[in-house]
């Protein structure tokens, strides 16, 4: 018995030792760093502002399930040209359903309305599609981009075409959520 508390005592000792060294008498821990938000509270406060200029913007974000945001933007009542606007975020739990969330939406662009965009490839985005047109009098374009398990989506019109393509403006709003997102995090 006296053997086994002599083990047991120098067993102390060393745990003792190991755990000074380990740092617990260093001076201050690591600062606690914030994590980023889930889903973003306000997905209109990501576009650059040159994209929503002149335009009433009003936002959801829901972090409940698959955390989705939605941005939803238009011209005022009597302004020229009209300009309509909807972005759309969702993070997806794996890639494999980011995947086949991203293949949806790029298959839902009406071929009979949207001339595709090869090459289309805005900065930020793993993968991307779009398409653009004259869809009812308005100059319009929807486009979908994946970057890791973030989805985003644009579908813009204006009527008449404004000085700014629908294509250009919705890529520039894109690659803001995109850009931002990316950078916060």
């Amino acid at each position: 018995m006296h053997a086994t508390a002599r083990r047991h005592g120098g067993l102390g000792i060393a745990v003792a030792s190991l755990l000074l060294l380990a740092g617990c008498g260093s001076s201050e821990p690591e600062p606690v760093q914030a994590l980023p938000p889930e889903a973003p509270a306000d997905l209109c406060a990501t576009l650059p502002a040159a994209t929503r200029a002149g335009l009433v913007g009003s936002s959801s974000t829901d972090v409940d399930g698959t955390p989705t945001a939605a941005c939803s933007l238009r011209s005022p009542d009597g302004a020229t040209p009209q300009v309509t606007a909807v972005v759309t975020w969702l993070k997806s739990d794996d890639e494999d359903s980011a995947e086949q969330i991203y293949q949806s939406q790029c298959r839902s662009i009406d071929r009979t309305e949207y001339r595709a965009q090869p090459g289309f490839k805005p900065r930020g985005a793993d993968e991307a599609c779009a398409g653009s047109g004259t869809v009812s009098g308005a100059d319009s374009a929807t486009m979908t981009a994946l970057a890791d398990r973030e989805i985003v989506v644009v579908r813009l019109g204006s009527k008449p075409a404004g000085k700014v393509t629908a294509m250009a403006r919705s890529q520039a709003m894109l690659e803001g959520v995109l850009t931002t997102l990316h950078d916060g995090s």
